[in-house]
């Protein structure tokens, strides 16, 4: 079955002996992340292997899982592969993503690169597009000095504490994004292509309008519903960007990294922003009250080298904090949305 923007990049399964030294835990009331820990450095990938099924049904019901193992495992980053390959074998792509970030392989990106003295608001990937990648790995392959935390945020539970009314609105309204590359990241980086042609293919496909702007500048707009369905649990989730797109949220930091002028103005610093579906402006106390919300429902932990998280990226949201010294978060993304619900449907 053909595959779309997240076509299936096929990866070998991981064939070793399994064994069973592992215990549940968890670092916060919600148990998000579930995290399994090792008492002694052991075969992950094969441990993984035997348990898929139950980590599967945990994934669901937690919406992250975290694996971690005494000290950094002899094998590195090939185990990170062999874990992701033990739970699917359907690596997509990201190409058109918003994010900073660079193919360090064929199925393997950075998590970002984004400056490191800013926060990244929590988002799930793509919750913007037609289609998203349903499972997201990230592997700790430099852990950072201090702070650089991945926080995850449920998004069934801001379903529950977003006030009503807000709720209500952007269910009824659904959300209109507009995107502009050019700026801080090049639409060639992102479409990985210097094809006009190619890029306005995909984005046609992918019901996505393009805008042309000036010599070599490119903007898209795209709407979007606000809440999204999971197709396996069948729950209801907050699944929109409407907090990090505004263009309220460029706060002095954003706007220290961003400027190259005095003279620059928000729209030119700022080359995303969201609307009403039908175009309308969305007031701002709005989107504060949102922020506010999603930053009491986030929980986060510190990494620790040779760790691997695993988020369903429809029932959690993640982010990044902001940090000093070296830090390389490995990120790997499976499963499309669009051929898993057309495979329910």
């Amino acid at each position: 079955m053909a595959m779309g923007k997240f076509a299936r990049l096929g990866v070998e399964d991981a064939q070793i002996p399994v064994t069973d030294l592992v215990r549940r835990t968890s670092y916060h009331p919600e148990s998000v992340p579930l995290v399994f820990e090792a008492d002694r450095d052991i075969d992950l990938p094969a441990w993984v292997s035997a348990h898929r099924d139950e980590l599967r049904a945990d994934l669901h019901r937690y919406g992250a899982l975290l694996l971690r193992s005494p000290g950094k495992p002899s094998y590195g980053k090939p185990s990170f592969d062999a874990i992701v390959a033990a739970l699917s074998e359907e690596l997509v792509d990201y190409r058109g993503g918003a994010a900073i970030r660079s193919r360090v392989d064929r199925t393997t990106y950075t998590a970002s690169e984004y400056p490191n003295d800013l926060d990244i608001r929590q988002h799930s990937e793509f919750c913007y597009s037609h289609d998203w990648p349903m499972l997201l790995f990230f592997y700790c392959d430099v852990a950072p000095w201090d702070r650089g935390q991945t926080p995850l945020t449920d998004n069934r539970r801001l379903m529950r504490e977003i006030p009503q009314d807000i709720r209500s609105e952007f269910a009824r309204r659904g959300l209109l994004y507009v995107r502009g590359y050019g700026y801080n990241r090049t639409w060639q980086r992102s479409y990985e292509t210097g094809s006009r042609e190619e890029v306005e293919a995909i984005c046609a496909a992918e019901g996505r309008r393009v805008e042309w702007i000036g010599g070599d500048q490119l903007r898209t707009y795209e709407e979007r519903p606000a809440i999204a369905r999971h197709p396996v649990t069948g729950e209801e989730v907050w699944f929109n960007y409407a907090h990090g797109f505004h263009i309220s949220r460029m706060d002095a930091g954003i706007r220290a990294a961003l400027s190259t002028s005095s003279a620059d103005t928000d729209d030119q610093l700022w080359p995303n922003n969201v609307y009403w579906g039908d175009g309308s402006e969305i007031d701002p106390a709005t989107i504060s009250v949102v922020n506010d919300v999603v930053e009491a429902c986030t929980v986060q932990f510190d990494w620790q080298e040779g760790d691997t998280l695993i988020v369903d990226n429809m029932l959690c949201a993640h982010g990044r904090r902001p940090y000093t010294g070296p830090r390389r978060i490995l990120l790997k993304m499976a499963e499309s949305y669009a051929d898993l619900a057309a495979e329910r449907s």
